[in-house]
């Protein structure tokens, strides 16, 4: 394993386990963003749902769990992006829920939806250049084909 720099302290295990996480985000938001655009923001909202379980149920495994690939630096600030994630999940899907409740056109929940889910994936993509993983991913782009 490589030593890690004072400025960062995540080993190259780290980052790779980081970007992972940061990757499954992102293939949820392209899946959000697919089923949103074929049937709608409300129906989209399970793929947050499920994205909001995932983190919750690795961040749990996480507090169980010891690896000797990942330090405890790794391990801890996966659980915070992990619980970060979850609680995004978990708003979204109060404003998605607000949008169904209120008479706004389906073209404007669109709208709505598809900009709340592009700033996730800018969060994500944030977190990638702070935590010094962005050489672990490729850039992500969501596509808005319908």
């Amino acid at each position: 394993m490589g030593k890690s720099s004072a400025s960062n302290p995540l080993t190259p295990d780290d980052r790779r386990f980081l970007a992972a996480i940061v990757h499954q985000v992102w293939r949820a938001c392209q899946a959000f963003v697919t089923v949103a655009v074929e049937r709608g923001p409300s129906e989209a909202r399970y793929t947050l749902d499920e994205l909001g379980d995932w983190a919750g149920a690795q961040r749990r495994l996480l507090a169980q769990r010891r690896t000797r690939d990942v330090t405890a630096a790794g391990l801890r600030v996966g659980r915070d992006l992990l619980e970060d994630v979850d609680s995004i999940c978990r708003r979204m899907g109060h404003i998605l829920g607000g949008l169904d409740r209120a008479s706004v056109s389906p073209e404007k929940a669109e709208e709505v939806a598809l900009a709340l889910i592009e700033g996730v994936v800018g969060w994500t993509s944030l977190m990638a250049s702070q935590l010094g993983i962005t050489r672990h991913l490729r850039p992500q782009m969501l596509e808005f084909e319908g």
